[in-house]
């Protein structure tokens, strides 16, 4: 694709396919006819799109900011989101038909809209741990997190009435996350959990002992990722031009020995710094 793209409604699988390699920016507005006008790049700068924007007759109020394609949805973070631009670009891409679900985030990561239904916050569902299906998803990183639920699941009924409404709700959640991709947010939860679950003395474990082995089960699934991060740098890194190459493979080597320390905050760091000048290379 070019740097800057403007995106029409067949283009909009071309546009989910982009997502899926890299972080994009978008633009979104109404030309001068009422149209829906939507620009696409590379990177994370989306407010480089506003000129571009009004050379094609966009005007204000626009939405924009950075999308990405993961575990079969596409997130959009808004970092400027009016109401009825984000209406406008829900109903552009549900009539262009992208065939994944479309989630729009503000830029605090409260979920403003989505193409699909969400559940009302309120309704209380039966959803189990046998209801995780997560396609597209490693086996491996959602196994850890539904053992847990199992493990965890008789022991909600033990609750009194009101926590095991909350805790089934709770539980529930855990599964759409899950199935998502949203595998973070998940393993948040399902601590949330256990510890409400040992707090009140239904479970064998003290509270302490469940936040100590979540955590290290955390950080496990957590370095796990990292390494696949890098691992898919490395791909990248070594397709860039030569001394740029060297560089930036000297930075992932520093990257993977603070993966080795298991200090990931400097790892993740090492590894954004590479991603944004592999980003600056397109």
């Amino acid at each position: 694709m070019m740097s800057i793209e403007r995106i029409s409604g067949k283009e909009v699988k071309a546009m989910v396919r982009e997502g899926a390699k890299k972080r994009m920016s978008f633009a979104f507005c109404l030309d001068q006819s009422k149209d829906p006008l939507l620009m696409i790049q590379p990177g994370k700068k989306p407010e480089t799109l506003k000129n571009p924007m009004k050379k094609e007759g966009g005007g204000p109020p626009m939405a924009w900011g950075t999308y990405v394609v993961r575990s079969g949805a596409m997130e959009m973070i808004c970092e400027t989101a009016p109401q009825r631009m984000v209406t406008e670009l829900k109903k552009f891409l549900k009539r262009n038909k992208p065939k994944v679900n479309v989630l729009f985030y503000d830029d605090g990561g409260n979920l403003l809209d989505s193409l699909k239904p969400e559940k009302p916050e309120g309704q209380v569902t039966e959803e189990t741990a046998a209801g995780i299906s997560a396609p597209g998803i490693d086996k491996k990183a959602v196994a850890p997190l539904k053992r847990r639920l199992k493990r965890i699941q008789p022991r909600i009924g033990l609750a009194p009435g009101p926590l095991e409404l909350k805790l089934k709700r709770a539980l529930a959640k855990s599964v759409s996350l899950i199935n998502q991709g949203r595998l973070q947010e998940a393993e948040t939860m399902i601590l949330v959990i256990e510890r409400a679950v040992a707090r009140i003395g239904k479970d064998r474990e003290d509270e302490g002992k469940a936040m100590k082995r979540g955590q290290r089960e955390m950080d496990q699934r957590s370095l796990g990722a990292q390494v696949k991060r890098a691992q898919s740098l490395q791909a990248n890194v070594a397709r860039a031009p030569g001394e740029v190459r060297g560089r930036l493979a000297r930075a992932l080597h520093v990257a993977a020995r603070h993966l080795k320390r298991r200090d990931l905050d400097s790892a993740r760091d090492a590894m954004d710094r590479i991603e944004k000048a592999l980003t600056a290379l397109v």
